[in-house]
């Protein structure tokens, strides 16, 4: 096999004037994936692989570098799945482009079968990649509503991606987001209007694919609108009626195969309105995976699932035990607790006559057919020496500005936006702190200062002194503007406007006594409105700290309402009560 690394990476440059442009958004726009798979290869690599090696290929092992030092300590065991038990899948998290670079090459030559690797791109590949370009979460998109831009920004995410040696993104989310008392899935989700989501879903993968990468929708069946099961911990269920859930989440997932996702991905999700009250999440349940997902919304890609390590799925199901009955329930890749002792368990199951061998033979198909789609029989490495050309560009974070200016939307403003230079350079900033080691705060103190010199900021952090507030009050009482800066995200599955309760005393305090003088910006939740409905100005930016988009973009687009350098055009894609309902937004 010819692993001899490429000049540049596996998609179509075009060169304008000496930039390097991303191809318009355009039907026309050449595709970087093959349109037909090297059957012949990949029935000779089949006919080559014992029983385990074969099911090598159908396992997903996780490749962490958020730790320091995670290279040195776990090399020896990630060239060992590649080598040894021919792993035909990894997932990606954290590293630097060049690390990420080096370490995927380093596995892909020591493998004798390409490596598909993938990584969870929900917020661009900067959401994994420190340095590599992070954009805005999903529902910054949705406020949008601009097919093109989507696409520029899933085409330069694909550019980055190859750049770096990876061919999946397990995205896009099309969890829909319909109740403003449970945000669950909060600014990952495109909102509440499915056919907003069909629009934003097909420039969203054709921008990977005319660029080289295949996606993964995912959570089916759909985790934007579920609840805990009391019965067992840490597992959901929607708990809709089936005709809800036909029309909303299922009909979402049916758009994602229709824009063409290679891949879709279950979630631990039960659905007993449309499975005869089965319990069972997803990740099992054949009448979800097979007869919902594959029969009726006619999905025939690549089906895999969340991760099988989770402690409660394990403790469940059974370590190895989960992975069978998860093939069992129709899905082509598993991702294990534990590799090697899942490759022991399907090889027995499989001479036992639990699982049929041919359906195993089907699974590998599937997923050699799309490396050669994506041309790694061929050419498998990326050139270490230029993923600087092509990660965390200038082009590329323009567009991550763009969509942060584009998307921030105004609910209110009782004429104290834009604001005068001179009220600026005596105002206060109060930061609220949901998480104690959040670091967003600091940065956007750090940021106003630059910006607007004069600006004194506090922050309300978990672990604030009563007498505190006594401090940020007597600054609040000398100043004519003051702006609340809220990092207060939703609790996943529980309260969507988690304030503490002094905090949100003080809060009311505040706006009481500066009416027409308080300017509210919230970072990534929409429904802390519901908390201070009398604010003077109230506006929103789709990124929460974590894994739900950047965040810090956010700030410049903020200063630039203030100063009134551009006017805020978004339009809330989900409801956050009846008087803010989907489509809200003042400044068209």
């Amino acid at each position: 096999m010819n692993r001899r690394p490429l000049p540049v990476p596996f998609f179509t440059l075009l060169i304008v004037g000496g930039v390097l442009a991303i191809p318009s958004c355009s039907s026309e726009s050449t595709p970087s994936l093959a349109q037909q798979p090297d059957t012949a290869w990949v029935e000779q690599t089949i006919a080559g692989l014992t029983l385990e090696e074969k099911v090598g290929q159908i396992i997903c092992s996780d490749i962490d570098l958020r730790v320091e030092g995670a290279v040195d300590s776990n090399l020896d065991r990630w060239v060992q799945l590649a080598r040894d038990f021919g792993l035909g899948m990894f997932v990606l998290y954290g590293g630097t482009p060049s690390m990420v670079a080096s370490l995927l090459n380093q596995l892909q030559g020591e493998a004798e079968i390409p490596i598909l690797m993938a990584a969870d791109f929900e917020g661009g590949p900067g959401q994994q990649v420190a340095g590599a370009t992070e954009y805005p979460a999903n529902m910054a998109f949705a406020a949008i509503g601009d097919e093109d831009l989507m696409y520029r920004a899933t085409s330069a995410g694909a550019i980055e991606g190859r750049a770096m040696g990876i061919h999946l993104t397990y995205t896009p989310v099309v969890d829909v987001s319909l109740r403003p008392d449970n945000p669950a899935e909060s600014v990952r989700s495109f909102g509440g209007d499915v056919d907003m989501l069909g629009r934003m879903v097909r420039p969203y993968v054709r921008g990977y694919h005319d660029n080289g990468m295949l996606t993964s929708a995912k959570h089916f069946p759909g985790r934007g609108d579920v609840d805990p099961m009391p019965d067992y911990p840490n597992f959901n269920a929607n708990n809709k009626l089936a005709a809800d859930v036909v029309a909303n989440d299922f009909r979402a997932f049916r758009l994602a195969i229709e824009a063409g996702v290679d891949f879709v991905m279950t979630e631990h999700v039960a659905v007993p309105s449309v499975t005869g009250g089965s319990d069972l999440p997803a990740s099992v349940e054949s009448k979800l995976s097979t007869d919902w997902l594959r029969d009726s919304l006619g999905f025939e890609g690549v089906l895999t699932t969340d991760d099988l390590w989770y402690d409660h799925v394990v403790e469940r199901f059974g370590t190895e035990e989960v992975t069978i009955r998860a093939f069992e329930a129709g899905h082509d890749i598993m991702k294990p607790r534990d590799p090697i002792a899942t490759i022991g368990a399907f090889a027995e199951a499989v001479r036992s006559g639990r699982i049929d061998e041919g359906r195993i033979d089907a699974a590998v198909r599937k997923l050699l057919s799309l490396k050669t789609r994506l041309n790694l029989h061929n050419e498998r490495l990326v050139d270490e020496a230029s993923v600087g050309e092509y990660v965390g560009t200038p082009e590329h974070l323009a567009i991550a500005q763009e969509v942060a200016d584009r998307s921030l939307t105004l609910f209110r403003n009782d004429g104290v936006l834009p604001v005068s230079p001179e009220r600026l350079a005596g105002a206060v900033n109060i930061s609220v702190q949901k998480l104690q080691d959040d670091p967003s705060p600091a940065g956007l103190s750090t940021a106003l200062g630059e910006a607007f010199p004069g600006i004194r900021s506090f922050t309300l952090s978990p672990d604030l002194d009563p007498d505190g507030y006594d401090d940020v009050w007597e600054a609040v009482a000398q100043s004519n503007l003051v702006i609340l800066s809220l990092f207060v995200q939703r609790d996943k599955l529980g309260e969507a406007t988690p304030l503490r309760e002094a905090d949100l005393d003080f809060l009311r305090r505040v706006i009481a006594e500066k009416q027409g003088g308080v300017v509210a910006m919230a970072y990534g939740n929409p429904h802390l409105i519901r908390t201070i409905p009398n604010v003077s100005a109230f506006l929103v930016g789709y990124g929460e700290r974590g894994w739900f988009g950047n965040q810090p973009v956010y700030f410049e687009s903020f200063f630039k309402v203030l100063t009134g350098d551009i006017e805020p055009t978004g339009r809330l894609p989900v409801k956050v009560s009846d008087e803010y309902d989907i489509g809200t937004g003042i400044g068209h």
